[in-house]
């Protein structure tokens, strides 16, 4: 049965980053392969306990997977796909995606396709052609582990894990249980991305040979510039065009931000190269914890081509202005 990554740390869903952390340091030290050295349903749940940690102290992975786990009952990227428990866990796979500014800012779905190993049709997963059979592994003694002079316990090379060694390997995996085809995944991808993140998927990578359950899918993100804003963090950066009249006078102007076309108040007196600020116009934050802001820069455009008339009131206007401060 597919377990709650919340229960297997024995926190509450509202637990914070510290909690989560000192969860995991308590229930790792408790049922460490280390200490509980025979004890193969303990080491089970080191696991479960492992992958729960990875995926709730990352904020990304935790967002999409609470989001998740309201469509519907939470997966363990542990639990066996296979017929054959005694299958290694399967490697992560991994597939870059391209978002576009808009999709970033505002979070989307998408369908992912990617290339991942599956449980062998053919055999069942089990490696062995139909009427072949399979003999215990003399290397790991049918345990499909092996330890090291240093203590640590790893996957036995001999078997990959299994226990068990195929005589007549099945045609279409060559005895490994897992065939590669082509899957396509459902991402949810949280708002406010960056190029660079990482969400992951738990248990749809790739299966493990002989049964093994599924590593995970990590979906890397790429987000294309845009023309109008540039990124740092959560703020963005824009400039706004405004007029000689409305720099001395104060007004409001149209300024593009994610939503649309937003009025900017340009008080009296603004200079040239001025940032103004839009709270909460940025980008999402991934927490879910509000957005950033918008800085505008002030560019105050000059007119070009005036006819004479226009040349004389700036002449007078001139006149009547007061000299910039250092001179005479």
């Amino acid at each position: 049965m597919a377990r709650d990554y919340y229960a297997v740390l024995e926190i509450g869903v509202g637990a914070t980053s510290t909690q989560i952390r000192r969860a995991y340091q308590r229930l790792a030290r408790r049922y460490s392969p280390d200490v509980n050295l025979w004890e193969h349903d303990t080491q089970s749940l080191f696991e479960e306990i492992v992958e729960a940690y990875r995926v709730l102290s990352d904020p990304t992975a935790r967002s999409v997977y609470d989001r998740q786990a309201k469509q519907g009952p939470p997966r363990s990227a542990r639990a066996s796909t296979g017929n054959r428990a005694s299958g290694r866990c399967g490697d992560d796979a991994k597939v870059a995606v391209e978002l576009s500014f808009v999709q970033a800012a505002t979070g989307t779905s998408l369908d992912v396709p990617f290339d991942r190993f599956s449980p062998c049709p053919t055999c069942s997963a089990s490696g062995v052609r139909a009427d072949g059979q399979s003999t215990r592994c003399d290397h790991c003694g049918g345990t499909g582990s092996v330890w090291r002079d240093a203590g640590t316990q790893d996957t036995c090379p001999a078997c990959h894990g299994a226990g068990q060694r195929v005589s007549d390997p099945c045609p279409d995996c060559r005895g490994r249980g897992v065939t590669l085809g082509r899957a396509t995944v459902s991402a949810l991808i949280p708002a406010g991305v960056e190029t660079g993140a990482q969400i992951r998927l738990p248990g749809e990578g790739h299966a493990g040979p002989f049964g093994g359950p599924r590593g995970d899918l990590v979906v890397i993100t790429r987000v294309q510039d845009d023309p109008g804003f540039s990124r740092k963090g959560h703020n963005l950066y824009t400039e706004a065009p405004v007029t000689i009249g409305e720099a001395v006078l104060g007004g409001r102007v149209p300024v593009r931000t994610l939503e649309g076309v937003a009025e900017l108040v340009v008080p009296p007196g603004t200079q040239g190269g001025q940032v103004l600020r839009l709270r909460g116009r940025g980008m999402p934050r991934l927490a879910g914890d509000g957005r950033g802001d918008l800085y505008i820069t002030v560019k105050v455009e000059i007119p070009r081509g005036i006819d004479a008339r226009t040349q004389e009131l700036f002449r007078e206007l001139g006149r009547l202005l007061p000299r910039p401060e250092g001179r005479e």
